[in-house]
């Protein structure tokens, strides 16, 4: 069966939710209130619910100023690198994606990206009752980073080996396993942007303290950083 895709754009200002019609044309979508938020409708034609419901690139929907509010609940209390609200931080996060063009929706991921740590203790289940749209809970989970102790171990071990002081090699390693990392997202335009966001603006001098510059742990980070960055490409 084919299958066409029709892309409609309408400017929301009040409480907006599609139903899914008899004929399964539609997509279902629901939309919070925003004073103009960008809906794109996806119009699935000859295309049975059942597939729609599988339709993987679905469009996630969150205004920034219901992202913000959520945000700031996950990171209350936390702190940031130069020892501010960690929800000043993302707004930083936010502000540089915007300053470069960025759409909402690329703002709303960066936001939100690091929701799901051991920091915030919340859950997928936690952020979605929360308002994070399942889809957009799914990208965040994959945009979270998880150190793989395992293969840092075998690469510091296989460094070492070659004459590589075991502190370098350490710290090689964690760099080369972080850029494995980021690498996964290269798949997906906006979740890369929003991780080169954050990685981005962590270089910036407020979050780098003075006495830590010289710190070998500190000088690899920063080249760790500056190398994921690199491996985004956006």
């Amino acid at each position: 069966m084919k299958s066409s895709l029709h892309n409609a754009f309408l400017n929301v200002k009040t409480f907006l939710h599609l139903r899914t019609f008899r004929d399964d044309s539609f997509f279902a979508i629901n939309c919070k209130n925003s004073s103009h938020i960008l809906l794109r409708i996806i119009y699935i034609e000859d295309m049975g619910i059942a597939d729609a419901r599988g339709f993987k690139k679905r469009l996630i929907m969150l205004s920034y100023q219901d992202a913000y509010k959520i945000a700031d609940s996950v990171h209350k209390g936390q702190q940031d690198k130069a020892g501010g609200p960690y929800i000043d931080f993302l707004q930083n996060v936010a502000d540089y994606l915007k300053n470069k063009g960025e759409p909402e929706d690329v703002q709303v991921l960066a936001i939100l990206q690091d929701s799901i740590t051991s920091g915030t203790k919340k859950t997928p289940d936690d952020m979605i009752k929360m308002g994070v749209p399942a889809d957009m809970v799914e990208l965040i989970q994959k945009m979270t980073y998880h150190k793989n102790q395992a293969w840092i171990d075998e690469y510091s071990c296989h460094l070492m080996e070659k004459g590589v002081p075991a502190e370098d090699a350490t710290y090689d390693a964690r760099e080369k396993d972080f850029v494995r990392f980021v690498e996964t997202l290269k798949d997906n335009p906006t979740a890369a942007k929003a991780k080169s966001a954050i990685l981005n603006v962590l270089l910036e001098d407020k979050y780098i303290h003075r006495q830590e510059r010289r710190e070998l742990k500190t000088k690899f980070r920063l080249k760790k950083y500056k190398a994921a960055i690199q491996a985004l490409g956006v």
